[in-house]
C-alpha cells in the first residue's frame, strides 16, 4: 500500500502541463465526447495511442461499448468546447457538439474539423486500473491542421496555450 496523500499527488499532478483532447465516438445513443488529458502515444508500429476515462464519470456508461475513437487535440482558441465536453455549463450533448465543425475519416467518429490534430482510432485493448479504464486503440487514419495555432493545455487547474 502508498504512503502518498491522495491530495498531495492530485496538487503535483496539477502542476504538470498537460494537452487537451476531445476524445469522441458514436455509441448506442449517438455521438459522444468527453475532455481527456490523460492521452499518449504508445507505438508509432502499428500507430497506437491510449487514453483514460474515470470509470465513475457519467461520460463512462456511453463509451464502455465503444469501438472506435477519435483523439482531437484541440487548439488554444477551443477551450469553450473543452468546458462544454468536460460537463461545464450543462449544455446537451447536441448543443456540445452544435460548438464545432465536424467530419469523419475512416472509423465513423466525430472528427472535429479544426482540431489541431485528430487521430480516427479503432479498440484493441481496455483494462481497468485504479478509478479509470485505460483505452489502447490503433490509429487508421490521421488529420492534422496547417494552422500553427497554439495547443490547449491544463495546468494549476486552469488553461494555458502551449
Amino acid at each position: 500500500m502508498t504512503s502518498v496523500n491522495p491530495n498531495d499527488f492530485r496538487h503535483a499532478m496539477s502542476l504538470l502541463s498537460q494537452q487537451v483532447h476531445l476524445v469522441t465516438a458514436v455509441g448506442s445513443e449517438g455521438r459522444l465526447g468527453v475532455t481527456a488529458t490523460a492521452v499518449a502515444s504508445v507505438s508509432d508500429e502499428p500507430p497506437t495511442m491510449l487514453f483514460c476515462i474515470n470509470r465513475f464519470s457519467r461520460a463512462f456508461a456511453h463509451f464502455q461499448s465503444a469501438q472506435s475513437f477519435c483523439i482531437n487535440t484541440l487548439t488554444s482558441s477551443q477551450q469553450n468546447i473543452a468546458d462544454a465536453f468536460a460537463g461545464r455549463g450543462q449544455l446537451s450533448i447536441d448543443e456540445r457538439f452544435a460548438l464545432g465543425e465536424w467530419t469523419e475519416l475512416t472509423t465513423g467518429a466525430p472528427v472535429l474539423k479544426n482540431a489541431l490534430a485528430s487521430f480516427d482510432c479503432r479498440l484493441t485493448h481496455a483494462i481497468d486500473m485504479a478509478t479509470h479504464r485505460v483505452f489502447f486503440c490503433e490509429v487508421e487514419a490521421v488529420a492534422s491542421s496547417e494552422d500553427e495555432a497554439l495547443a490547449l493545455a491544463y495546468r494549476n487547474r486552469g488553461y494555458v496555450g502551449i
